[in-house]
């Protein structure tokens, strides 16, 4: 009876399954750092994207400048991409090309979700969101948003210098990506820090449940805790530094591998490579991984209620419960090992 009431299938029915699901994802570019990612996104009903780098290419350009005050195109653009150069938001890529090394940035501030200020020849800029300028350029020049382009505002001392439209390519596999997961049941969320005309658009185009836009760091984390709170669990795919705290907020969370380190290390799981393939992977892995679990635990309980019961009443020798006791841990093994094998997308 000790031999074979030996728990062995039951302690390896749910680690070996775990770790062959985790090995087979990192084949796929799914990093697991956190031990529950594959429990908690099998039961998942929401899905929370981020926009820029996430559901997007994450390489915005220039589509459009509209100069305010007496400064040329070409000047704002220096100086864009001069306020823009410390910093690791996708939106900065679209200034590389018009870097003027005579240009000097000094004290420079980045306010996460906001934008940037920074001193020039001793006159402060700031760029990023309308507010943000405001706060420095004095009240906000009229004007009407083309909901194709995200907008930022260049300004400086009580004075509006520029508008700049910037567009930024959706990924090809987004929307395909959006459909099954609705499709398997969850509610898919779009929430950026974009203006809402763009995230209207962007989440139209995508055909997400709920879009909202205009989203700083502290809204998202209010919105992440409002859905907890009504009892949902909630994915969060996202990639820059302003969505570190959300990510790490969420019941489960994924960063972009071409995202930003503090987002990356803020999150359960990254995802290597720049798609979102390997997303819907972990999800079909997921699933398939409970399902193994499942059948671990129940043949191991069925082993031990049929073979306890024999050996107390003599049925089995002490060889065949050892043999019976082998065989149910090594069925165990070998059933969670079918998670090795290839998935289809």
């Amino acid at each position: 009876m000790l031999v074979v009431s030996c728990p062995c299938a039951l302690s390896l029915a749910t680690p070996s399954a775990l770790a062959a699901a985790t090995n087979r994802l990192l084949q796929q570019g799914v990093l697991v750092i956190q031990p529950h990612v594959l429990e908690t996104l099998h039961r998942a009903t929401y899905i929370v994207f981020d926009k820029t780098g996430t559901l997007t290419e994450g390489r915005p350009v220039v589509q459009k400048v509209t100069v305010f005050g007496a400064y040329a195109e070409a000047q704002v653009l220096q100086i864009a991409a001069a306020l823009e150069a410390g910093s690791a938001h996708p939106i900065a890529h679209a200034f590389t090309s018009f870097a003027c090394g005579d240009l000097q940035v000094t004290n420079p501030i980045c306010i996460h979700g906001q934008g940037i200020e920074g001193r020039i020849d001793g006159k402060a800029f700031r760029i990023g969101h309308t507010q943000f300028v405001a706060a420095l350029a004095g009240e906000v020049p009229a004007h009407v948003s083309a909901a194709d382009f995200t907008e930022i505002y260049l300004g400086t001392e009580r004075e509006w210098v520029a508008r700049i439209a910037l567009a930024d390519a959706i990924k090809p596999e987004a929307k395909s990506t959006i459909a099954w997961f609705k499709a398997r049941g969850l509610r898919v969320v779009l929430l950026s820090g974009d203006a809402s005309d763009i995230a209207q658009s962007v989440g139209s185009a995508l055909e997400v449940d709920e879009a909202y836009g205009d989203m700083l760091p502290h809204h998202k984390m209010a919105f992440m805790q409002e859905l907890q709170k009504q009892g949902a669990t909630v994915v969060m795919v996202g990639d820059g530094i302003n969505d570190a705290a959300v990510l790490r907020a969420a019941d489960v969370s994924f960063a972009m591998g071409s995202g930003a380190a503090l987002a990356q290390s803020h999150a359960d799981a990254v995802l290597l490579s720049a798609g979102l393939v390997s997303l819907r992977n972990a999800a079909m892995t997921a699933d398939t991984c409970m399902r193994v679990i499942r059948q671990n635990l129940a043949w191991a309980t069925l082993y031990n209620l049929a073979a306890i019961p024999a050996a107390a009443l003599g049925v089995l020798s002490p060889w065949m419960a050892g043999v019976g006791m082998s065989g149910s841990s090594a069925l165990v093994v070998l059933n969670a090992l079918r998670l090795q094998r290839p998935r289809r997308t």
